[in-house]
């Protein structure tokens, strides 16, 4: 039992693809789902960061799933991929993935540990959730980051923010 849903029937969880594997996360952490957009490229950001992104005023980095989770497919920009804006480490990011498929209601029963430690630093996925004959690889969004990864990105997103600041007040 994973400690988070013991006193949980149930959970409700997105479903999205990572490459050939589905992954969830509670729905309570998910803010949106959006169309895949061309992120502004930051210079010296962790490998795994597209760079940032413009949502309705607010800079959001946007972080390759596939790369964060060490996975080895090519990432594909195709029309099933979309960003899932998440609220991690109390950051808000933007999520690259190749598909969102849907929400489901997953029985705590149904979850089991992970089988070995896959993270470094940080217990960044909660177990195994077995649905419909299949396997979710369940991610826990709350040590997705580590603590300086979050506040790499926080950083991040200020400078671009500031950039983008003086920009708008050169042009003026």
């Amino acid at each position: 039992m994973i400690e988070e849903f013991k006193y949980q029937k149930e959970v409700q969880m997105i479903i999205f693809r990572l490459g050939n594997e589905e992954y969830s996360v509670p729905i309570m952490s998910v803010q949106e789902i959006i169309m895949r957009q061309t992120p502004t490229h930051i210079p010296k950001s962790p490998g795994w960061v597209e760079g940032v992104i413009n949502l309705r005023g607010h800079i959001i980095p946007i972080i390759d799933g596939k790369k964060k989770l060490s996975l080895v497919e090519k990432n594909e920009n195709t029309n099933n991929s979309r960003i899932m804006v998440l609220d991690v480490e109390h950051e808000i990011i933007g999520l690259i993935v190749d598909e969102v498929s849907e929400v489901i209601h997953l029985k705590t029963e149904d979850i089991d540990p992970t089988p070995v430690a896959i993270c470094e630093d940080n217990d960044c996925l909660w177990g195994v959730g077995k649905f419909q004959n299949r396997l979710l690889i369940l991610i826990n969004p709350e040590k997705f980051l580590s603590h300086s990864e979050a506040y790499d990105l926080k950083k991040l997103a200020k400078v671009t923010k500031a950039v983008n600041q003086a920009k708008e007040a050169s042009v003026d």
